[in-house]
């Protein structure tokens, strides 16, 4: 439960934040608005993927996806999650981008389980796919769904991958749990009530979840002046 007058937290959050608040705003708006990653489902896999390893996001996973999207996007290799679907975990071209299989394991899976989803709903664009998973999903039984079930998707990937198709939710990893922990006094018993007092506490501050997360993540960084989205 949260232990700070309610009152003040809006104040103690902007004092803190700062210096990223307008960073975190755009990185948020970004995934609310469906144009994370400008609003291709092939890298905002590819970036829940290679983040489910515990790498650092914006030294090492930012730059894999951008390599990645020059690689096989840019080049017109892979054009949907249906292509990212039928490639093989342990491909040479995907091992160039991380020598590390199971992060392709983890995206070509979720790929294959989305392209489902798609042909089941008869849906006709991946990222209407990738956000009606997100959107009807029950957070609470995820260890029941089909990318719940897939390995190496953690309770920590599934809310980050629902983030990013523009569900306003929070990502219990413990970075954000001990901001949390240390500033307004939150703590849980497991990470599904995290999420739900998450919610709680951002309708006091007025922000989303989406842009308290990336607010936390910036600030953790270091990152003050961040260029979204842009492929080089």
């Amino acid at each position: 439960m949260l232990l700070i007058n309610c009152d003040k937290m809006k104040e103690l959050f902007i004092k803190k934040y700062k210096s990223v608040l307008k960073a975190a705003k755009e990185g948020a708006q970004r995934c609310l608005s469906g144009k994370r990653w400008g609003g291709n489902s092939v890298l905002i896999v590819v970036d829940t993927a290679l983040d489910s390893i515990g790498l650092n996001y914006f030294r090492i996973v930012v730059p894999r996806v951008k390599l990645f999207y020059k690689s096989f996007i840019e080049k017109g290799k892979i054009k949907s999650l249906k292509d990212l679907s039928n490639l093989s975990y342990n491909s040479e071209q995907l091992l160039k981008i991380i020598n590390y299989e199971r992060v392709w394991k983890v995206a070509i899976s979720v790929a294959k389980t989305i392209e489902q989803i798609k042909e089941e709903n008869a849906l006709n664009d991946d990222f209407i796919a990738l956000r009606y998973w997100s959107t009807n999903v029950n957070y609470k039984e995820w260890k029941n769904d089909p990318i719940g079930k897939i390995p190496g998707i953690g309770f920590i990937s599934f809310q980050y991958l629902r983030m990013q198709a523009g569900v306003d939710t929070t990502v219990p990893d413990k970075i954000i749990k001990k901001s949390f922990k240390q500033e307004f006094g939150l703590e849980t018993s497991n990470d599904i009530e995290f999420v739900e007092e998450a919610k709680t506490l951002s309708d006091k501050l007025g922000f989303s979840q989406t842009m308290i997360c990336w607010a936390i993540w910036l600030k953790e960084a270091g990152v003050t002046d961040l260029k979204w989205e842009v492929i080089e």
